[in-house]
């Protein structure tokens, strides 16, 4: 056992000097950042946090002016400052808490997911709602007290605490009227009373002023504000409601706002009178007049209370579907009845209209025989074309009204093209003119490509099987055969690499999980296919080089080949949802496009690889190394262990005498739980210790190997 210590201190001092990693994926469009907006918070006049999607934390320390994206995988939405630097986030099972501005977060077990807010008289105490109870904390977050349970079968939707003395809790009574229920504590929450209302609905939010001044919105059959002076024994009727709302926020003791999904109400003259005022954004004020608002990824500023906003956030905001590039510099991409064009690598983007009259015009495609002839596939069967690199494009009618879902040119006069209900398309004269060459009943399709002016494929689904299919022709498109493919449901990509391999990607249906994502690979030209399982749903894939290739995933993830799509591994990516859309110019330098005009490049081949990917990616913020199953085992047994972030870690086997007999993962881990199954075929009977190594953190279990 001397010899297990003295191994395990090794370990721990390794993995101390863990060095972080970069994601390799920066912001082109929109900037500073593209992931969703989740909550602003302000701390003094001069200090912001603002969380998005992805784990993405902006920061300002100049009222707002300018916002820096800080690299931490750990901040999440549901953000609270108690000061400029130590503030609180959502986990599950417990929270987030960063003591220096946001750099660091730590995870603190807890019942409730997220701080609520917190008094500061005469002490700070926080207080949180989870499961119908309230919680409080008087040490910062550190531990967590049962206050208040709901009545059994009761609903509580709020909490407030003016002063640490004085709390109130709100929810309801589900029966034929729902009546409302509120709850009051003046003891710090050791005990509370129940305050007749009467309400024949739902309590959706408490704020009080003080002991006394408070209010309430419900909702349900009538949405009311409604305001009491006498600790809820009575109360008033102050304001109609439209419309969903979210929460009070009080700047002071006479102002403050009720924040709605599009609009605020706000009173000037502490609630005697309020206002409703139309802001089209989820609006966060600083004061009466200066605030922030957000919709969906893009940021704006208002001075006059949301009357007016100016954009903070730079760039554009179509839904990109397409990308390519003619050289390193000179690249595309496609918006609604728009092709943007930059000749600097993505750093600006330049718009050029398409002028279709009527009718949608998403570019869904795109594609270029030489530098200066592309072809871009449209809504509605439309098809543009330029002659001049994509200063002017001219469109073209096929006849058709289905999506053009896919297009390419395997020669300068001969291109195809696909319809998203299976309506395949030929050309003979470089665009100007397209012919039906069939259509298909029931099938719907992704992409399509050619090997050369005789073979090619396309791939998508099939209504009647509920499979994905791919359709092959190697006469031109005189004949296609289909075949289905039995462990996937619909490909949204195809592509051939310089080695000529054929690959389909979408998402697949197995052991009752239809979202994962699957690459499909044919090294015979469509006559067999074999299939790859990965965590995430994939949108498109590329291949920059006959070795080195590259998949989009979901939840900050994409993947990476390369030796020639035998092996497939994870990589670090900004952007919290999928591109649609990926193209690289070299090995190294790529481009993702995605909605809301998300524009993301790497410059490092997609980042740091993680070459193991967790069954999970839901980030359990602690590390947990479970006892192994069964125990004793013979000869297989399973391991499971939570990362919380990411990190080198290690997991190693070790005898009764401490010496290491297997490495079962050493690797560069992103957070998530993994699961790993051991073979002791090779070993005797006895006694073992599996042991987990991370950043600062070490662990140790006994196996017993029974045979």
């Amino acid at each position: 056992m001397k010899y297990l210590k003295e191994i395990l201190a090794s370990i721990l001092l390794l993995t101390a000097a863990y060095v972080s990693s970069q994601d390799g994926w920066f912001w082109l469009n929109p900037l500073p950042q593209g992931n969703w907006y989740t909550d602003v918070e302000f701390t003094t006049n001069n200090t912001v946090y603002i969380s998005a999607a992805g784990n993405t934390l902006m920061k300002s320390t100049d009222s707002g002016n300018s916002f820096s994206v800080m690299t931490n995988k750990e901040s999440n939405s549901a953000l609270v400052f108690i000061n400029d630097v130590t503030g609180f986030s959502a986990a599950t099972n417990g929270i987030l808490k960063t003591t220096n501005g946001g750099n660091n977060w730590r995870y603190i077990p807890a019942p409730v997911d997220n701080v609520l807010g917190y008094s500061t008289s005469p002490q700070i105490i926080l207080y949180g709602l989870k499961n119908e109870k309230v919680y409080l904390s008087n040490d910062l977050g550190e531990n967590w007290t049962l206050s208040l349970t709901a009545y059994p079968g009761n609903i509580l939707y709020s909490v407030h605490f003016p002063t640490n003395n004085i709390g109130f809790a709100a929810g309801y009574k589900p029966t034929l009227f729902n009546y409302g229920r509120l709850h009051k504590t003046t003891n710090g929450g050791a005990s509370w009373d129940t305050i007749t209302t009467n309400f024949r609905f739902r309590i959706k939010g408490v704020h009080f002023l003080n002991a006394q001044t408070g209010f309430i919105f419900t909702e349900q059959n009538r949405q009311l504000l409604m305001r009491t002076t006498n600790s809820g024994v009575s109360w008033d009727s102050v304001s109609n409601l439209n419309g969903q709302y979210l929460r009070f926020e009080f700047l002071n003791n006479t102002t403050g706002y009720l924040q709605g999904q599009y609009d605020i109400m706000y009173t000037t003259n502490q609630g005697l009178n309020w206002t409703n005022q139309y802001t089209g954004k989820r609006t966060f004020l600083k004061n009466l007049n200066e605030g922030f608002g957000y919709s969906e990824n893009f940021l704006y500023k208002t001075t006059n209370t949301g009357i007016n906003w100016n954009s903070f956030t730079q760039g554009f905001k179509d839904h990109l579907y397409a990308l390519t590039f003619v050289n390193i510099a000179t690249g595309f991409t496609g918006g609604d009845n728009k092709i943007y064009k930059t000749t600097n690598e993505g750093s600006t983007w330049i718009s050029y209209e398409l002028n279709i009259g009527s009718g949608s015009a998403f570019v869904n495609n795109m594609t270029f025989v030489n530098s200066n002839t592309g072809f871009a596939g449209l809504d509605e069967g439309r098809i543009a074309k330029t002659t001049n690199c994509g200063l002017n494009w001219s469109v073209i009618e096929t006849g058709q009204y289905g999506h053009l879902h896919g297009m390419h040119f395997p020669s300068v006069d001969t291109g195809y093209a696909v319809t998203k209900w299976a309506t395949f398309l030929k050309t003979t004269n470089s665009g100007i003119n397209w012919n039906n060459l069939t259509t298909v009943t029931g099938e719907s399709y992704g992409d399509i490509q050619f090997l050369n002016n005789e073979t090619g494929f396309a791939g998508g689904y099939d209504y009647n099987s509920e499979k994905a299919v791919i359709r092959k022709t190697t006469n031109g498109g005189v004949s296609w055969t289909a075949t289905l493919l039995d462990s996937v449901l619909w490909i949204y990509d195809v592509c051939i690499s310089p080695q000529n391999y054929w690959y389909a990607v979408g998402y697949g249906n197995y052991d009752g999980i239809s979202t994962p994502g699957m690459i499909y690979r044919s090294t015979d030209q469509g006559a067999n296919w074999s299939y790859q399982r990965l965590a995430q749903l994939i949108k498109s894939i590329y291949f920059p080089s006959g070795l080195t290739g590259y998949a989009s995933g979901y939840n900050c993830i994409s993947y990476k080949t390369t030796n020639g799509g035998n092996n497939w591994f994870a990589t670090y990516n900004i952007y919290a949802f999928s591109s649609d859309c990926i193209f690289f110019t070299d090995e190294q330098t790529g481009y993702g496009v995605s909605e809301y005009g998300t524009i993301i490049k790497t410059t490092t081949g997609g980042g740091v690889p993680i070459s193991v990917e967790p069954q999970s990616y839901i980030v359990p913020h602690t590390y947990n190394l479970y006892q192994n199953y069964p125990n004793p085992f013979n000869p297989l047994t399973k391991i499971k262990f939570d990362i919380p972030k990411a990190m080198n870690a290690s997991l190693r086997i070790y005898d009764i005498l401490g010496r290491e007999i297997a490495v079962i993962v050493n690797d560069f881990l992103i957070p998530g739980t993994y699961a790993f199954d051991y073979d002791g075929s090779n070993f005797s009977s006895g006694v073992y210790f599996y042991v987990l190594s991370g950043e600062g953190f070490t662990e140790s279990k006994k196996m017993i190997l029974l045979k």
